[in-house]
């Protein structure tokens, strides 16, 4: 990738984190109430004079673009502010969180592929098959139940029916506790991120199987492991990775919706308090950084493509 598209991807990123700031804060601003209001019905004591006074003090009585520009210039220079709900800069609160979705993420993430890569390879070399249509109908199950509703059926059966596993996923830092508590949430993952994976791989694996050079290997009397693993999928793995890349953001929204039916204490429960509260800060900065790690990887798979397939390129044609 040349220096000067990498330079335009960079700019339109910005530009896109900029119309995503301003979209959120000022949806968010539209809520009705305000934190304010909150603090009001919270305290009994609390006067119209007093609610006035905050609201001068805190910028609130300004129009929202006024109120937004305010929050850009402080952005721009290092200050994201307060948390209103936990009384802490927001970097402090999102950081932590933001560890543990992307540690529930990535191991949900290692287990799909892992099962993925051999299931999809087998699916593809044994068309029509037993196995294969087992495998399909896995993964048309897989595809057709939600994030949350399998989460349900997961607490059900193990949590309420076995009493093997705890149905909620609160990190308390043993270790133990830890991986029991993350056994659920991660397994809901994994299941959904398989069955679509599965498909994908199959896909692919069965368009190169078919192509004339894996034929001329064949009659060349390459082996039946190294034509699959040394020629198919090599040809057959680079839409997969960009698909993966691409669908980053959806397993991260995935992984919110899990987060939310598990109570797993990370950005999704975070930002769902955060606009339930009215803490601007805190969930404008939680979409931030969704967004950033949405274009991150799309940038990743425009440069895994090119450097997977030496036939991509993203040269300027003159």
């Amino acid at each position: 990738m040349s220096a000067a598209l990498a330079f335009n991807r960079l700019l339109q990123a910005l530009l896109t984190l900029l119309a995503v700031s301003f979209l959120v804060y000022i949806l968010i601003g539209l809520m009705p109430g305000d934190p304010i209001d909150l603090m009001a019905a919270g305290n009994p004591r609390f006067t119209p004079e007093d609610a006035a006074r905050l609201r001068a003090l805190y910028g609130l009585d300004q129009p929202l673009p006024v109120r937004y520009g305010r929050w850009l210039t402080a952005a721009l220079q290092g200050d994201l502010g307060y948390s209103r709900l936990y009384n802490m800069p927001v970097l402090e609160v999102l950081w932590p969180r933001f560890v543990n979705t992307g540690l529930l993420l990535g191991i949900s993430l290692i287990i799909t592929l892992m099962l993925a890569l051999p299931l999809g390879v087998h699916a593809a070399r044994h068309l029509g098959s037993w196995s294969d249509r087992a495998i399909n109908l896995f993964c048309l199950a897989g595809i057709s139940l939600p994030h949350f509703w399998l989460g349900i059926l997961l607490i059900s059966l193990f949590a309420v029916t076995l009493g093997w596993l705890p149905a909620g996923a609160s990190l308390e830092g043993d270790f133990g506790d830890d991986i029991r508590a993350m056994t659920l949430p991660v397994a809901t993952l994994a299941v959904s991120g398989l069955a679509v994976y599965v498909r994908h791989l199959r896909a692919a694996m069965t368009d190169a199987l078919r192509a004339d050079h894996i034929r001329t290997a064949r009659a060349k009397g390459c082996s039946p492991a190294r034509t699959v693993w040394n020629h198919a999928f090599k040809n057959a793995l680079p839409p997969v990775l960009t698909i993966l890349m691409l669908d980053l953001g959806t397993l991260f929204s995935g992984a919110l919706t899990v987060e939310a039916v598990f109570g797993f204490p990370g950005m999704g429960k975070l930002m769902f308090d955060a606009v339930m509260g009215n803490d601007y800060n805190l969930a404008l900065c939680g979409f931030l950084i969704l967004t950033f790690f949405v274009l991150l990887a799309n940038f990743m798979a425009d440069f895994l493509y090119a450097a997977l397939d030496p036939r991509v390129s993203y040269g300027v044609k003159r």
